[in-house]
């Protein structure tokens, strides 16, 4: 009634694509005669989707889907791993069998495709050198030094 804490009302932002608000799964072919495995995928977005896929499908075919799934977000290169034990999942030719990933885990990992950050140097009115490359702007003396040296 009389709170002294105040109510707070917020929304949930929601950013998937399609007119339900839900991404929509794009379609594998499943044959029915072979065995099926479900895969749990773990997206670098931090979502995770259950989807079926048939043992004899290769590990290209995950990526296919993750793709497909993402839409234009699917474009960023990224790597397929295992999630324990960790392995990288290099050789997208093999089966889903023969890289023993039946019901397992496959997770999704950005690549790196430049430095995180570049070193800017810029001297300041104090004639004291600061760089937005580290956290807390300051550069450490040994390169202080060398900067003022050349």
């Amino acid at each position: 009634l009389f709170s002294a804490t105040p109510r707070i009302i917020s929304k949930v932002r929601d950013d998937h694509q399609g007119p339900d608000n839900k991404r929509h799964f794009p379609l594998v072919p499943l044959n029915s005669l072979e065995p099926i495995t479900n895969i749990q995928i773990w997206l670098a977005d931090g979502e995770r989707i259950i989807q079926k896929f048939n043992v004899s499908h290769r590990i290209s075919h995950v990526r296919d889907f993750i793709t497909k799934y993402q839409g234009s977000e699917g474009s960023v290169p990224f790597t397929l791993t295992t999630s324990l034990p960790f392995r990288e999942l290099r050789d997208e030719t093999l089966t889903l069998e023969e890289a023993k990933l039946q019901n397992a885990v496959v997770v999704q990992r950005l690549r790196k495709t430049t430095e995180p950050f570049r070193l800017l140097v810029m001297e300041t009115p104090d004639n004291d050198y600061k760089t937005a490359a580290t956290p807390n702007r300051q550069l450490k003396n040994e390169q202080k030094a060398t900067i003022k040296s050349t």
